[in-house]
C-alpha cells in the first residue's frame, strides 16, 4: 500500500441501522452475479456511465487520501495505482496492477468479477480524472486474463481504439501510438 494510507476503517458497518459506509459515502453490498446480470441488461453506454460515476467517487477518496489534486499529480504513479487498486479491491471489483509498456499507462484488472470491460475502462479513467483534476481517457486493450485498459489523451485513446477495431493487435497499437506524437 502507499505509504501513510490506512484502509482498515474505510468500510464501516452499522448493523443496528442497517447501513454500510465507504468512508463518508453510503454504500451497498451487492452480489457480483446480481450486478453482472443488471449490467447485461443495459446498453454499453449505460455500463460506461455507471463505471464513470463509481470511478468519480473512488477518485474523490484518492484525492482526499493523498492530499488534493496537485498532490495526486505529483505523487509517484505507483502510489496512485496502489490507492486505486485498494478502491477496486474494497469494492470487490478485482486486483489492479500497473503494466509497463514503454511510456504507455496500461492498467490490468485481474480477477474482475464483471464481464463489462467498458465499465472498467470508464471507472479507471474517471477515477484518475477526478483524483488528478486532469482529463484522462481510456480504451480497452484486452479482455483475456482480466481487463487491460490504456489511459491516454483523448486522441491517443481514440487512435488505439481505431487500430484495434481494424484488427491490429493491442501490443502493436501501443507501439504505433508511442511511435507517433500522442
Amino acid at each position: 500500500m502507499a505509504s501513510g494510507s490506512d484502509f482498515s476503517r474505510v468500510v464501516q458497518f452499522d448493523l443496528a441501522r442497517g447501513t454500510v459506509r465507504l468512508e463518508t459515502e453510503a454504500a451497498l453490498l451487492v452480489g457480483a452475479r446480481s450486478l453482472a446480470q443488471l449490467l447485461e441488461l443495459v446498453p454499453v453506454e449505460a455500463r460506461a456511465r455507471f463505471g464513470g460515476e463509481l470511478g468519480g467517487s473512488m477518485g474523490a477518496r484518492i484525492e482526499g487520501r493523498l492530499g488534493g489534486q496537485a498532490a495526486v499529480r505529483e505523487a509517484p504513479i505507483e502510489a496512485v495505482v496502489t490507492n486505486l487498486g485498494a478502491e477496486l479491491a474494497l469494492g470487490g471489483f478485482g486486483a489492479l496492477s500497473l503494466e509497463r509498456w514503454g511510456r504507455a499507462l496500461v492498467l490490468h484488472v485481474g480477477g474482475a468479477p464483471l464481464e463489462a470491460p467498458e465499465f472498467y475502462a470508464s471507472l479507471i479513467a474517471s477515477a484518475i480524472s477526478r483524483a488528478t483534476g486532469a482529463a484522462a481517457y481510456s480504451t480497452v486493450l484486452s479482455t483475456s486474463d482480466g481487463v487491460r485498459v490504456l489511459i491516454a489523451s483523448q486522441s491517443g485513446a481514440q487512435r488505439v481504439r481505431s487500430w484495434i477495431t481494424q484488427g491490429v493487435a493491442w501490443s502493436v497499437a501501443l507501439t504505433q501510438l508511442q511511435g507517433s506524437a500522442s
